[in-house]
């Protein structure tokens, strides 16, 4: 048996014997980082007596679950969650329980396929927002709850004319609810303009999705 083995072939064996070292110690080392910020996550939690709170660690991104007793303490936990160090993004999976849970759910079940939307660069709604509206409406006037209405801009143009022009489509949901029989101590009307985007601004799919409307239960009414 010829156990001569050639430079390239030696070098070449080193060399992808090194990689998979490396190979090997990233892994681990992803797995610690995991691990900590997990840990890390549930103590944040913890520290706030938010003992619903489940938590899963995936790389630095982090899964909550859980049942919350209102919409403020579901946020609230999400919030601790992204201060923790080495958290890139927190997915936020816990359910709210109670009347403010059953008429979020009811809101986002009806908006998963549907959505309110204005003329281009304008606070006017669009037609087809108008019959949305009516039925997010006779969802409000059922609930005892605080309706946050936050208005939200792609990240064209100056961030201050897109927070203005967020505002102004805001309050224009806000007036159209409220002529469709919401009491007006039951909205807040908020513009985010580009300052919280869920999908990515470079494409134009993605910042059709980042001009949207959002109805938050932010908590019970006086």
């Amino acid at each position: 048996m010829d156990l001569q083995f050639s430079r390239f072939e030696i070098v070449t064996g080193t060399g992808a014997l090194f990689l998979g070292l490396v190979f090997v110690c990233v892994l681990l080392e992803a797995g610690r980082i995991q691990t900590e910020i997990t840990t890390a996550t549930r103590e944040a939690v913890a520290r706030e007596d938010l003992f619903w709170v489940g938590v899963e660690g995936r790389g630095r991104h982090v899964v909550l679950s859980g049942a919350a007793p209102d919409y403020p303490a579901r946020e609230r936990a999400a919030e601790i969650a992204a201060a923790v160090a080495g958290v890139a993004s927190v997915e936020n999976r816990i359910a709210v329980v109670g009347e403010a849970g059953t008429c979020q759910k009811r809101i986002d079940e009806y908006l998963a396929d549907r959505r309110v939307t204005f003329k281009a660069g304008r606070a006017e709604l669009s037609p087809a927002s108008l019959p949305v509206l009516a039925m997010v409406a006779g969802i409000a006037r059922g609930c005892g709850a605080t309706i946050e209405v936050a208005a939200h801009t792609d990240a064209q143009g100056d961030a201050e004319i897109n927070r203005k022009l967020s505002q102004r489509r805001a309050e224009a949901v806000a007036r159209y609810l409220v002529q469709s029989g919401v009491h007006p101590e039951q909205l807040r009307a908020v513009g985010y303009g580009e300052s919280q985007p869920v999908a990515d601004n470079t494409t134009e799919a993605g910042r059709s999705e980042n001009r949207r409307v959002e109805f938050r239960i932010i908590g019970e009414r006086a």
